[in-house]
């Protein structure tokens, strides 16, 4: 008899044990940081390439720029032509045989064959887009009968203005009328930025200057210049946020885009100790003031010795469409200083908060995207053309004339206000 087969119980197969919970999550994290370690790495890697293969286009900072003149400190190399960065922008300047902006590199002789206009500014006027894109240049193609000087240079206020007109004049350089772009910078430069030297008008400028920034500025800036992808995320969510009302933007730039010190001084109390850039040292607010209508009472008396009419053109900021109005205080002091001086004055404030109104209640911040460079103050080509337009219209109300010299004086001059 064969014995029984012998039975075999085989025990169940034990389940795999799961890890736990947190190796889990640990290993989730360690995936995501590997991830974004390797963008970063690949963006920086990229954003390398890209900025060599932009230094060989523009070169180095500003081109066409100078910081070798005994009066004005700085200024624009005459007969020049280069493809200049600003921001993420890339455009062409060229400049005249006066050291001027112009469309393209040319001789200015002295006297003209057509009227011609001296347009006075900062780098709002100077214009930090293309030519025809710049208020000056589209000015210039609605207008052939006259010829248009630019004379803004980033950075000037009252003092060069007055500079940059008396060297043309004592050059012997012929014009008829002045019209100058009171920037809301003018009133901090003249207080904190720059100092006179001596009786001839020349200037000099702070030799410090502090910067308002925190970590998140200084983490911004870095991923601005190092990381193109990166930035093209973070800008993303920064169009959005100000797209429905979070006027909040910083872009390492000295602060927030939408409350500088340098404009915000017309709507709340600013420093009159703290210096460049953060307060309006040593001067103050008033002391800036006072000397910008002194610089603008030298220039607008030098010209009318040769009967050449003065004109004040201003215009608001981001902040301004933010936290003023359209009779800012800006408005009311050079409206005030006009008065029986200027042959036109404009202010383009109520076209800025007439186009901020047309935004919807749930895209209230729509206006800055479609008016300004975005992450900047100035206007991008469709901001220059509402200031163009405002300008052409007093322009055309108002006609420049060619002036003649007086041997009994300038005229009485009269003010002439758009609003």
């Amino acid at each position: 008899m064969s014995p029984a087969p012998s039975t075999r119980l085989e025990s169940p197969e034990k389940p795999p044990v799961a890890p736990p919970r947190g190796a889990k999550l640990l290993m989730l994290l360690f995936t995501l940081l590997f991830c974004l370690g390797l963008f970063l790495g690949l963006d920086w890697l990229h954003t390398r390439r890209v900025k060599a293969n932009e230094l060989q286009v523009t070169g180095k900072g500003l081109g066409c720029f100078t910081v070798r003149d005994p009066m004005r400190v700085f200024g624009l190399r005459a007969n020049c032509s280069c493809t200049r960065a600003w921001g993420g922008l890339r455009y062409s300047l060229a400049t005249n045989s006066l050291g001027f902006r112009d469309e393209q590199i040319r001789e200015v002789p002295l006297a003209g064959d057509k009227p011609r206009v001296l347009m006075l500014g900062d780098s709002f006027t100077e214009g930090m887009l293309a030519w025809q894109d710049s208020f000056v240049g589209q000015i210039a193609a609605r207008f052939p009968q006259y010829e248009f000087l630019n004379g803004g240079v980033g950075g000037y206020s009252p003092s060069n203005y007055l500079n940059t007109a008396r060297r043309a004049l004592r050059h012997g350089l012929d014009f008829d009328e002045a019209i100058v772009f009171i920037d809301l910078s003018d009133a901090q430069d003249e207080a904190a930025f720059y100092r006179d030297v001596d009786d001839s008008g020349a200037v000099a400028i702070a030799e410090r200057h502090y910067f308002n920034r925190n970590w998140y500025s200084n983490l911004r800036m870095a991923v601005s210049d190092h990381l193109l992808l990166t930035n093209f995320i973070f800008e993303l969510v920064e169009r959005t946020l100000v797209r429905f009302g979070c006027y909040h933007l910083d872009r390492g730039n000295n602060g927030n885009e939408f409350d500088f010190e340098k404009s915000a001084w017309t709507y709340r109390t600013m420093s009159d100790t703290l210096p460049f850039e953060v307060g309006f040292g040593p001067l103050g607010v008033e002391g800036g003031i006072a000397k910008e209508k002194q610089k603008m009472d030298l220039l607008w008396q030098e010209l009318a010795q040769r009967n050449i009419p003065i004109s004040v053109v201003v215009y608001p900021y981001p902040g301004s469409l933010v936290h003023d109005s359209v009779d800012s205080r800006q408005v009311r002091i050079w409206r005030e200083w006009c008065q029986g001086k200027c042959k036109r004055f404009i202010s383009v404030f109520p076209e800025f908060f007439a186009a901020k109104q047309q935004c919807s209640r749930l895209q209230p911040g729509c206006w800055y995207a479609k008016y300004f460079v975005f992450g900047d103050i100035h206007y991008n080509a469709a901001g220059n053309a509402i200031v163009a337009n405002v300008v052409s219209q007093n322009l055309s109300s108002l006609p420049v004339q060619a002036h003649t010299l007086s041997p009994n004086g300038p005229p009485a001059a009269t003010a002439t206000a758009n609003h």
